[in-house]
């Protein structure tokens, strides 16, 4: 076992059960197919005993560590990470940082994020500084660094460390480059912590459009800060350059917070009436939130009949809402009607009926719903792709017959036989 061969099956599933199935056969109860899994080898059957065990007081913890070490010491990242996380859960901090120290000191930046948290929960200001500072380049590292040891008396030091201000590239597809890489977030976070929330402020509206580009992180983050700190006449004024629907949803949250709930839906509602969807949503689920289930209902319905292009969120919130209420039928009338009046993919349908049964605790039904509107086996069987023998796979589990989808997935990609996709 080593970190090469354990990163290709975990990309590939070569040899492995994928994980989706391997829920599927803890939940359905088929633990001794995970156990002889396991002894071969398998992650993920591994992964999902050792969880279960780690539920079960300190001997279930001790299986738990026993079934994930042999990864672990390889410092195969997916190991390391689990069993820290482990350990970080059950308080045992100390031996959670003995373990991330030997893949930190190799450069790991995950491994090192991870230790400095560990650190700082101790109050190891010191070793988070010495650890993170001078990695400060990298932008994950750097965050970590401002979020952990900003305000506690060693901001100058700190701010030397940081990169420079600068934004970054705006086209998402450019190549990364270290040289324009965008840390206006990072030093408005950093002034923030700092208690200088006026500069931080004006940091972060001075590039939200720049030479008519408009930074949609920068916008958020704006927004978020002015709503954090009741800034409500700042929301009020927000530049209408591209980022006034952050402005929007954080001074609707605030005067949320402050109670004013009236002010709230009406500042919502306003917006939702001119046709934009995501005010609709805001809306909607504020109204759910304070028992206006069937106003909320009324808009989301509103807004799935009138907005243009993909609508699934909309549907799903509706849906959701519905459930809550115990109106589960109304849910499931609607999404036939909306279906034979836009057309769409009749799978779709199928998926959105069976999480509204699974939603309401019809689980059976649910899984039958999906069933209706799927592909033969003989159609996954023949479709050569990861995702076909998957689903087959579990849809064998679901039938109780746990050794046929073992054996159908070994077949299939044992050797990446199948291809991705």
């Amino acid at each position: 076992m080593d970190r090469v061969d354990l990163e290709h099956r975990h990309r590939t599933y070569d040899g492995w059960i994928p994980p989706t199935v391997a829920a599927l056969l803890h939940e359905h109860g088929h633990h001794d197919v995970l156990r002889q899994a396991a002894t071969h080898g398998d992650w993920f059957c591994v992964r999902r005993l050792a969880e279960t065990a780690s539920e079960s007081g300190p001997d279930g913890q001790a299986t738990a560590l026993a079934l994930l070490e042999p990864f672990a010491v390889t410092g195969w990242w997916p190991a390391v990470d689990t069993v820290a996380g482990l350990l970080t859960k059950w308080e045992r901090h100390d031996e959670a940082i003995v373990l991330l120290r030997p893949l930190a000191a190799t450069g790991h930046r995950y491994a090192q994020r991870d230790l400095a948290r560990l650190l700082a929960r101790q109050d190891r200001l010191d070793q988070v500084v010495a650890l993170l500072g001078p990695r400060a380049a990298d932008l994950l590292l750097a965050e970590e660094l401002v979020e952990l040891a900003a305000g506690h008396g060693r901001d100058a030091e700190i701010a030397a460390l940081l990169p420079d201000i600068g934004t970054g590239p705006t086209d998402p597809f450019e190549s990364w480059n270290p040289d324009a890489a965008d840390t206006i977030p990072l030093h408005a976070r950093f002034l923030e912590l700092q208690g200088q929330i006026d500069e931080a402020i004006h940091l972060l509206g001075r590039h939200v459009c720049i030479d008519g580009v408009v930074y949609a992180d920068h916008a958020e983050q704006l927004a978020s800060l002015l709503g954090r700190h009741g800034r409500e006449a700042q929301l009020r004024a927000f530049p209408a350059d591209g980022g006034e629907e952050y402005a929007l949803a954080a001074l609707a949250q605030l005067l949320e917070e402050q109670d004013r709930i009236p002010e709230a839906v009406a500042l919502l509602g306003q917006s939702a009436g001119t046709g934009n969807p995501h005010a609709a949503f805001g809306l909607a689920e504020l109204l759910a939130r304070h028992g206006h289930h069937d106003e909320a209902v009324e808009v989301l319905r509103t807004a799935a009949e009138t907005v243009g292009g993909d609508c699934d969120w909309l549907i799903h919130l509706r849906c959701r809402i519905l459930v809550d209420v115990g109106r589960a039928d109304d849910a499931l009338t609607w999404i036939d009607d909306y279906f034979s009046r836009h057309g769409g993919d009749h799978h779709e349908q199928a998926f959105m009926r069976a999480e509204i049964m699974k939603l309401s605790g019809c689980v059976v039904d649910a899984e039958a719903e999906s069933a209706e509107f799927a592909r033969s086996d003989e159609e996954l069987l023949r479709s050569g792709t990861v995702a076909g023998a998957i689903a087959l796979a579990e849809r064998l589990v679901r039938r109780g017959e746990p050794q046929k989808a073992v054996a159908h997935l070994r077949d299939r990609l044992d050797g990446a036989k199948v291809v991705l996709g």
